[in-house]
């Protein structure tokens, strides 16, 4: 009942490299100023005080007021941050979705900001609730059955921490792969419909799961050998002190953040993100699409 290929589906992003070597290049310049907003807000709004976290944690403090006082100073920064990102997905998400479903409309690297993008953002943040209050529901069930448990048996308790952590993962994981369909569906249809998405992937889970954990291979291959290659290049940057590359991404202040040597590492970071994004974010459009082709999904034509 798949009617999609697992591996076709998995090797997506890296067919969507090779087709628009130019939109590469395009995804490799957001990627470098997404990288950069993200040090600016980190050296502006954090800096300081999460050198202090580190030092804190490195000599833990007995004054639990001082740690809540450091979080606090510290939440307008990570609100920014998860600001930031989650624009970035909705407008990265429907330009990859765009490179699959619509590939003739390869301006700008596929990278626009319309009513595409928004609809993304809106559902972005609509699956973010869904998955906050269905991990909430997780929590205080496996909550109140490990309480009876725990009152009947008297011992176990580390095998029941293990069991309800696997429980919480496995919901979910789940629930991921029931909804990963939705951006490619919203984009597609014009309209959120998770119930339609959820609908769709009904009797397709363990091939859609099989396809996202062979993606997960794939960019932790791509990831791992792309960094073994900066470590390389950022060591003889560093004139051959691998310590200090390794802690080259530490930068707090501004002129540390803008050193040449980090601003080098930062170019060669955005170019393994442009290269590992299409991988990550291509697979449900391929397999949206080929639903879609085969009559599965009641949806317009989108080519």
């Amino acid at each position: 009942m798949a009617e999609f290929s697992m591996q076709d589906a998995a090797f997506t992003g890296f067919r969507v490299v090779r087709e628009h070597p130019r939109a590469l290049a395009i995804w490799s310049l957001y990627a470098l100023t997404l990288s950069l907003a993200f040090g600016a807000v980190f050296v502006t709004f954090m800096g300081a005080d999460f050198a202090r976290l580190m030092a804190m944690s490195a000599h833990p403090t007995q004054d639990p007021e001082a740690v809540v006082a450091l979080f606090g100073r510290l939440a307008p920064g990570y609100a920014i941050f998860a600001a930031i990102g989650i624009l970035s997905n909705a407008i990265f998400g429907a330009a990859m979705i765009r490179a699959v479903m619509r590939p003739s409309e390869g301006r700008f690297g596929y990278l626009r900001v319309g009513r595409d993008e928004l609809r993304q953002l809106l559902l972005g943040l609509l699956t973010l609730a869904v998955f906050l209050g269905a991990y909430l529901g997780l929590v205080i069930v496996m909550g109140i059955v490990g309480g009876v448990l725990a009152l009947v048996a008297k011992t176990g308790q580390a095998a029941l921490v293990a069991v309800t952590l696997i429980v919480l993962a496995g919901g979910m994981i789940a629930l991921a792969v029931r909804l990963s369909l939705a951006p490619a569906a919203t984009f597609d249809t014009g309209r959120i419909d998770l119930a339609g998405a959820w609908a769709l992937t009904r009797g397709r889970f363990w091939p859609l799961f099989a396809t996202y954990l062979l993606t997960v291979a794939l960019v932790a291959v791509v990831y791992l050998l792309s960094l073994l290659v900066i470590f390389a290049l950022t060591t003889v940057l560093h004139g051959g002190n691998a310590a200090s590359a390794l802690t080259s991404s530490d930068a707090v202040t501004l002129k540390a953040y803008f050193a040449p040597a980090r601003l080098v590492e930062s170019v060669l970071m955005a170019g393994v993100s442009a290269l590992v994004w299409p991988v990550m974010f291509t697979p449900p459009a391929a397999v949206y699409r080929s639903l879609v082709m085969s009559g599965t999904a009641a949806a317009r034509p989108f080519a």
